[in-house]
C-alpha cells in the first residue's frame, strides 16, 4: 500500500464513509516491495520483514517454511529475514529454525535463485539461554562476553550466512523471561525469579562490551534490541557512546492496534537515540487478518492449526474477550476501507514515524 495514498484518519466503529468522502480516500498498491535505509546502519531492507518464530512448531514441516521463503524472498523480493536462537516458540523450543534458514539460504545460493550479499540475516540470543549452548536443559545468562560469542558462533553454524546483519538481545537480562505480558514496571519482586542481573550501569557496560568483541571480530555487522523499555535503551546507547561503540540501531517489541504500550516513552527514547523500530506482532498472531471471525480469511490452511485454536493459552493477550472486540472494529474498518484487515494492520504498523520495517 502507499504511503501517499494511506491515510488513515478514521477509527475502528465509525460510520461507513459517503460516496464523496471515499473520493479523497483512494488506496494506492506498490508493484513491489520498497526498500528502505535500516535507521543508522548501512542497510537498506525492504518494509517487510520476513518472520520465522513458528518454523519448527506451529509450522512443523520444513518445506513449509522453505515453501513460505520462496515465496517472499524469490518471488515478492523481501530481502530482511528475522530469526533467533531460541526459535521456534510455543513448543519445540530452539535451534530449527535457524538450522532450517541456512539450509534454504544455502541451497537456494548455489542454485543462484538467491545471492547472499542481497539479503540481510537477523537473529537474536536470549538470556534464558534457550536454544544455546548449555543444555538442554538451557541453562540462564547475563549476555557475558563468553556465552554472547558462543551463541552467536553457534548461531552462524546454523544459518550458514557468513557473518549476522543484525544480531539483537531477545530480551532484557534484568527482566528474563518476565519482560512478557505485562504493560508496565512494577514490583522489583515479580522480576526476582527471571531475571539474571540488576540492570546496574556496571553490568550494561559488561554487555556492551560483549557485544563490542563480536562487532570487532567480524562476527555481526549490526546490533539492536529487542522486548525493551526505555530505561533499556537509555543505558545502552549512553553507555555505547561513553565507551566509543556503536549504538544499538534498532529495536523490535510487541506492537499493534491492541497493543500501543511501545507508543509511550519507548518510542521517545528511540527516537532521540536513533533507533528504529522493527514491531513483531503487527497482526497479534493472525487475529488482527480477520480469520478467526470472517470464514472468507481463512486461506487455505485449516483453522484447527492456527495459533490461537491450536493453542489457545500460548499468547491469550492477542486473542482475549478484550482483544477479540477490538479486532471485531478493526476488520470492519478494514472493509469499509476496501482493504484487508491484513492490509490495514500492517500498513498502519509500518506509518508510524518511529518505525522502519514491519516483521
Amino acid at each position: 500500500i502507499s504511503r501517499k495514498s494511506f491515510k488513515l484518519s478514521g477509527r475502528a466503529g465509525a460510520p461507513p464513509p459517503t460516496w464523496w468522502s471515499m473520493a479523497s480516500r483512494t488506496i494506492g498498491r506498490l508493484k513491489e516491495l520498497r526498500k528502505v535505509k535500516y535507521g543508522s546502519s548501512d542497510m537498506y531492507v525492504t518494509e517487510l520483514c520476513a518472520g520465522s518464530m513458528t518454523w519448527g512448531s506451529f509450522n512443523g514441516e520444513k518445506q513449509e517454511a522453505f515453501d513460505q521463503l520462496d515465496c517472499l524472498v524469490c518471488k515478492h523480493g523481501c530481502n530482511f529475514i528475522d530469526t533467533a536462537e531460541m526459535y521456534p516458540v510455543a513448543f519445540n523450543y530452539g535451534k530449527t529454525t535457524e538450522a532450517w534458514i541456512g539450509e534454504w539460504l544455502e541451497a537456494r545460493v548455489a542454485s543462484g535463485a538467491v545471492k547472499r550479499e542481497d539479503l540481510y540475516v537477523a537473529t537474536k540470543c536470549n538470556p534464558n539461554g534457550t536454544g544455546g549452548t548449555v543444555g538442554p536443559p538451557w541453562e540462564k545468562h547475563a549476555f557475558d562476553a563468553a556465552r554472547l560469542r558462543a551463541s552467536c558462533e553457534a548461531s552462524l553454524d546454523r544459518l550458514r550466512c557468513g557473518a549476522i546483519d543484525l544480531y539483537m538481545l531477545h530480551f532484557p537480562s534484568r527482566l528474563g523471561g518476565a519482560a512478557f505480558g505485562w504493560g508496565s514496571w512494577r514490583e522489583r519482586d515479580r522480576y526476582a525469579a527471571a531475571q539474571t542481573s540488576s540492570g546496574s550501569p556496571e553490568e550494561f557496560e559488561a554487555q556492551v562490551l560483549a557485544v563490542k568483541e563480536l562487532l570487532d571480530a567480524g562476527l555481526i555487522k549490526h546490533w539492536g534490541l529487542s522486548n525493551e523499555t526505555a530505561y533499556g535503551i537509555t543505558l545502552f546507547c549512553t553507555t555505547a557512546d561513553r565507551l566509543g561503540v556503536p549504538r544499538p540501531v534498532s529495536c523490535q517489541n510487541d506492537f499493534s492496534f491492541n497493543n500501543r504500550v511501545y507508543e509511550g516513552d519507548v518510542a521517545e527514547a528511540a527516537h532521540h537515540f536513533g533507533v528504529v523500530g522493527m514491531p513483531y506482532g503487527a497482526l497479534c498472531g493472525g487475529a488482527l487478518t480477520g480469520k478467526y471471525i470472517r470464514k472468507k480469511y481463512e486461506g487455505d490452511r485449516p483453522m484447527a492449526l492456527a495459533r490461537h485454536a491450536a493453542r489457545p493459552k500460548f499468547q491469550p493477550r492477542y486473542l482475549g474477550p478484550v482483544g477479540l472486540d477490538a479486532v471485531k472494529e478493526y476488520v470492519s474498518l478494514a472493509e469499509e476501507w476496501g482493504l484487508t484487515p491484513l492490509e490495514l494492520a500492517l500498513a498502519w504498523c509500518r506509518d508510524r514515524s518511529y518505525n522502519a520495517v514491519v516483521v
